[in-house]
Formats: structure tokens, C-alpha cells, sequence
């Protein structure tokens, strides 16, 4: 019976490898009518189906091999399913076991970090993204991650320190280049972001392909910063369209409609930028800066 056993999860792996994943459930499945307790044959099954999305079949097969043999791979299998089936709380308590097992288990840390920024908790989604620069400083996507999670709360201090630590380890990420450029313009350094700005614009192969560049900046392990981006891109839709409304309706009525000031130039800005548009952004960042220096002639940009 145990060489039977053997040779049917032998061949299933096989099958597995080879791509073959129908035959390999298939195999597994065979298996485990005769063995229901062979927790390799049940984590590798899980395995085939949380490839294939369908964690709804994969949690009971991940749970099952766990209870029979608790390890980090069990464990951390079991999260990563349960998050991806919305099952965000329990897929932290699973988490947070998995660091009982391997404290520095880096994959780990940044699902934790991506479980409670969707739950809206900004201290631990912090915490567990500044967990992964401890353990390894020039993480990327930690590093990534928190450049956006400081851009969105307006800490740009420390989210420009992060773009510049990103993008000398990884240049190229048009959408950092971006943030940077108006985290500039915002202190009031017009200059060197405009030239940032014009750079990209003329240089730059990612504004080819501008929104589908910005996605593909990032990996399925950057979830942090992907989901800002899909946030920012959401607003900035939103807002574009108002404005853009406002000045439909200011052709009919041109002694209501008031130009934006040097911030709503900025903000304009950067809105034209997410929706694939830089010249537009180009045009309102110089507005800003005619706009300031007419309001803070001394100001040196």
C-alpha cells in the first residue's frame, strides 16, 4: 500500500511539473481516496487549485494539511487563500502564525502589510512594510510600497526619501517618477520638477503606453503600492471629470468660471499625468509656478 501511495504522488507530481494539472488532480485525488490524510498530496492539490483562483476549494485542502502537519508552507498557503477569498481577518491570524515559525519570512510581512491597509489600518500596514526594510533594506517592493502609503497621507518628506531610494536601486518606475516630480512641485521646487517632468516626457518609453506602463510597474507582491495606484487613478478620473465639466460650462457662462490657483494647478497636474496625459500635466505645472511666483515674487524656485 505505502509504495502505491508513493508512486501515485510520484506521479502526480510529475504530472504537476510538467503543467499537466488536470491530470495531476486527477492523481491526487486518486491518492487521497486511499490515503485522506496525506497532507503532501493535500498541499499540492491546494497548491493547483490556488494557481487556477479557485481558493474557495484550495482553503479546505491547505487547512486540512496543516492541521496534519504545521509548518510554515502549510500555513502560509492557507493565508495567501484566505485573503484571496476576501477572508481578510483570518488570513491575518494565519499570517501572524506563520511569523511564529519563520520570524523573517519576508512574503509574509508584506501580505500582512497589504491585509490591513485594506482594512484601513495605517499603523500596522506601516509597521509590517517597515518590518520588510529591516530585514532586507533594499527590499523593492516594501520600499515601493511605502512610497505610496506616505504619498497618500501626505508625508512627502518621507515618501520622496523612499522614491529616491527606489528609483537608485530600480530606475524606470514611471509612476514613482511621477509622484516625485509633484512632491517637488508641492515643496516648491518648480524647476527640478518640471525638468523631471520634461525628462520623462521626452525619454521616458513608459509614457508610449502611460496607464498600462503604470500598472505593469508593478508586481502581484507590490500590492501596497498597486492599490494606491488604483485609488489615485480613481480619483484623479473623478476630479478631471469636474474639472473638465467646469470648463463646458464656462464657455457659456465665462464671467462665473475663476482660473485655479498655483495648488489646483498642481493638483491639475498631476491629474492629467494618471490619466496618460503629460503635456497637459506640463502645461498647468508651469501655470503653477507663473502662478506663484506672482503671489511669492522672491521665492527663489
Amino acid at each position: 500500500m505505502a509504495q502505491e501511495i508513493q508512486t501515485l504522488f510520484n506521479e502526480a507530481v510529475r504530472l504537476e511539473r510538467n503543467g499537466e494539472w488536470d491530470r495531476a488532480e486527477t492523481q491526487y485525488k486518486i491518492l487521497l481516496e486511499k490515503d485522506p490524510n496525506y497532507h503532501l498530496a493535500l498541499q499540492n492539490l491546494g497548491v493547483i487549485y490556488a494557481k487556477q483562483g479557485k481558493h474557495a476549494e484550495a482553503i479546505p485542502l491547505f487547512s486540512k494539511a496543516y492541521k496534519l502537519h504545521a509548518n510554515v508552507k502549510n500555513c502560509y498557503n492557507l493565508a495567501v487563500s484566505l485573503y484571496k477569498h476576501e477572508e481578510t481577518e483570518k488570513a491575518i491570524s494565519f499570517l501572524k502564525q506563520t511569523l511564529t515559525f519563520e520570524k523573517k519570512f519576508i512574503s509574509a510581512h508584506l501580505l500582512l502589510a497589504q491585509a490591513y491597509q485594506k482594512l484601513g489600518n495605517d499603523d500596522k500596514t506601516e509597521v509590517y512594510l517597515n518590518n520588510v526594510i529591516k530585514i532586507e533594506p533594499n527590499h523593492k517592493s516594501a520600499l515601493g510600497g511605502l512610497a505610496m502609503f506616505y504619498y497618500e497621507r501626505n508625508r512627502f518628506p518621507e515618501s520622496l526619501k523612499m522614491i529616491e531610494r527606489y528609483l537608485i536601486l530600480y530606475p524606470g518606475n514611471a509612476q514613482l517618477k511621477i509622484i516625485q516630480s509633484e512632491i517637488l512641485a508641492k515643496q516648491g521646487n518648480y524647476k527640478a520638477s518640471a525638468t523631471l517632468l520634461s525628462t520623462m516626457v521626452k525619454e521616458d518609453v513608459g509614457f508610449t503606453n502611460f496607464n498600462e506602463s503604470l500598472h505593469a510597474a508593478w508586481l502581484e507582491e507590490d500590492g501596497v503600492a498597486h492599490e494606491s495606484l488604483v485609488r489615485i487613478q480613481s480619483k484623479a478620473k473623478k476630479k478631471l471629470k469636474e474639472f473638465q465639466t467646469k470648463l463646458e460650462l464656462s464657455k457659456e457662462n465665462p464671467e462665473e468660471f475663476s482660473p485655479p490657483d498655483a495648488q489646483e494647478a498642481l493638483d491639475l497636474s498631476l491629474l492629467y499625468l494618471f490619466n496618460g496625459n503629460p503635456e497637459k500635466a506640463m502645461q498647468y505645472l508651469v501655470f503653477a509656478q507663473k502662478m506663484k511666483e506672482k503671489t511669492d515674487p522672491d521665492r527663489q524656485s
